[in-house]
């Protein structure tokens, strides 16, 4: 097979299975806020094929989480929405964009640690910079009542997301690695 078919072929499977793992998550919320299980394929997908993958899987999480918002899907986005629509879209696309480039650069790039501590690193820095973004966001545009409400519900959320994403974004990306070899 055509190395660019093969490669474009497992960048769609990583994209339909983030668009799969953020619309089931839409129905296990924590409060107001449902969690993302989608940042394990996009660090997944950084570390086996690199930074601009990271990035691109990082944009379509990002979009999903548009629809979700534009569709009601994501209550809590869709009073956002209501308030500040364009910061809302891009904050989704941001925030996505950013936690998959970070993510796959800090696994590039931190090349004289072993494997097993970069994946770490990669995986807890997905979510961290996807919340973040979206904490910034929050602080520079919305009211302080969403914010209260958002704050009081989050950050369990980032704890059980960056949890998962440690404990299952490495493996995986080990299991991909041994299979493409």
């Amino acid at each position: 097979m055509n190395k660019n078919i093969k490669l474009v072929s497992e960048i769609a499977i990583f994209s339909a299975i983030i668009i799969v793992l953020q619309v089931l998550a839409t129905f296990i919320n924590f409060g107001s806020f449902p969690i993302t299980l989608a940042l394990i394929p996009i660090i997944v997908g950084g570390a086996v094929y690199g930074p601009t993958v990271g990035l691109l899987l990082g944009i379509v999480f990002g979009i999903i989480v548009d629809i979700m918002v534009l569709t009601g899907a994501d209550p809590s986005g869709a009073i956002m929405l209501s308030q500040h629509p364009v910061i809302t879209l891009a904050t989704c696309l941001i925030k996505g964009g950013l936690a998959g480039l970070i993510s796959a650069l800090s696994y590039k790039y931190l090349n004289k640690l072993n494997d097993k501590h970069r994946l770490i690193i990669s995986s807890a820095l997905c979510p961290i910079i996807n919340t973040l973004v979206f904490f910034i966001s929050l602080i520079l545009f919305f009211d302080s009542n969403i914010k209260a409400l958002i704050g009081a519900f989050l950050s369990i959320n980032f704890i059980i997301e960056l949890l998962i994403n440690i404990l299952i974004a490495p493996y995986l990306t080990n299991l991909i690695k041994h299979y493409r070899k």
